[in-house]
């Protein structure tokens, strides 16, 4: 098993410890443990570490110096013996030059790492939502299920004893179907929603998820003009700046490798009869000189790509900008929404459902107004809901623009 997947079912396993086991497996989770356990195994951000290991090894290999090369000969007229040793000389700064830039990839990649991290922070908080939002929803219908077989039972005895028309019944049973599909659709979206989940927690093995709270999101938001200062500090755009510098630094190498490489060659040669079989040493320096290869195509190369690298800090701007505005007022509309219904509209909702369902016991209300009145205290009841799932993916997009929680 993956380190990732030891990580994961530890983590559940921890969750659940205090719990009863559920015959469908079953586990409830609160958003702190979705998000650890997305920090650990969230498929784009485990891809991201392994590209990190690569930038790592990136540096090492940038640290490698060149093999000497070892030379050995023999003559029948000079030397019996000769021997050679080239040692390469990386000493005007090429190899400094090409360390740097190696670092500036690798700083670009662990913030690639931090970007994915982002990315996943947001989809798991917004999935959590989504799960939170399809339970409630799974348990109004069910409440609505109940209150309609209750309103059935009641009918057809009314039916029974003549005191109610017998297309009454009708309704009723219609109403009461229809409330049944719609708890078959809302369990359906509750496990679809669970396993949403479980794709950025890393959880494949059919647990069924299950959130423990109501997503926490503050009662309101800091100024947009305040955010909007912040926006610089954003993981997308830092990633972007952190190109600029790469890019430069690989220009930075490619300038340095125009430097001359030297070598210095060491020999000697040894039993010579026309030297008296006395033994010779040898030195020389010797270095490449750039006259046919400037790199001046491989600094221009660099350079564009530092102009890309520029252009996409902008649109990084850019976009995180328009993000940020609109989860701003995503947020401010569903904040508004979700107190108007849960303050004034569900309790007018119910108020009405009540007073409808007393009528229509005294005979003072048809059971077409009963059953309009009980299906709009639901449906309050789910667009209240919905209103506080769009609070939190809203919140979770404004810190998504952010980069990280506010």
């Amino acid at each position: 098993m993956r380190p990732t997947a030891v990580a994961v079912c530890v983590l559940l396993a921890l969750v659940t410890a205090s719990k009863p086991a559920r015959p469908d497996d079953e586990v409830r989770i609160s958003l702190e443990d979705a998000l650890a356990a997305a920090r650990l195994a969230s498929p784009d951000l485990v891809v991201a570490r392994a590209r990190e290991s690569v930038a790592h090894a990136d540096v090492s290999v940038a640290r490698i110096y060149p093999n000497p090369s070892l030379g050995a000969a023999s003559s029948t007229q000079a030397a019996k013996i000769s021997g050679t040793v080239s040692i390469p000389l990386i000493v005007l700064g090429q190899r400094g030059a090409v360390i740097d830039a190696a670092r500036a990839d690798e700083a670009t990649v662990v913030l690639d790492t931090e970007v994915s991290w982002n990315d996943a922070r947001q989809a798991t908080k917004r999935a959590y939502a989504a799960l939170w939002l399809a339970e409630g929803v799974a348990d109004a219908r069910r409440e609505s299920a109940s209150i309609q077989a209750t309103l059935e039972a009641s009918v057809v005895e009314r039916v029974t004893v003549g005191s109610a028309a017998q297309i009454d019944a009708l309704r009723v049973h219609a109403e009461k179907l229809r409330v049944d599909a719609d708890v078959l659709e809302a369990a359906a979206q509750v496990s679809a929603a669970g396993s949403e989940l479980g794709r950025w927690m890393g959880v494949v093995e059919g647990r069924a998820l299950r959130t423990r709270e109501i997503p926490v999101v503050p009662d309101m938001a800091p100024p947009l003009d305040f955010l909007r200062a912040r926006l610089d500090a954003s993981a997308p755009v830092r990633r972007e700046q952190s190109d600029v510098r790469a890019a430069q630094a690989r220009a930075d190498r490619e300038q340095a490798l125009v430097r001359p490489a030297m070598a210095l060659d060491l020999g000697f040669d040894a039993l010579d009869p026309t030297l008296n079989n006395t033994t010779n040493y040898r030195a020389a320096l010797s270095l490449d000189v750039p006259l046919f290869n400037q790199r001046g195509a491989y600094v221009d190369r660099e350079r564009a790509l530092g102009d890309v690298a520029r252009a996409r800090v902008r649109a990084a701007r850019a976009l995180v900008a328009a993000e940020l505005t609109a989860a701003y007022w995503t947020f401010e509309a569903a904040t508004a929404r979700q107190r108007t219904l849960a303050d004034a509209v569900e309790p007018a909702a119910r108020a009405a459902a009540k007073a409808t369902e007393e009528a229509y016991a005294l005979g003072r209300a048809p059971l077409v107004a009963l059953l309009d009145a009980e299906r709009t205290l639901v449906e309050t009841r789910v667009s209240a809901l919905q209103a506080q799932a769009a609070r939190a993916a809203a919140w979770a997009d404004l810190e998504h623009a952010l980069g990280g929680p506010q």
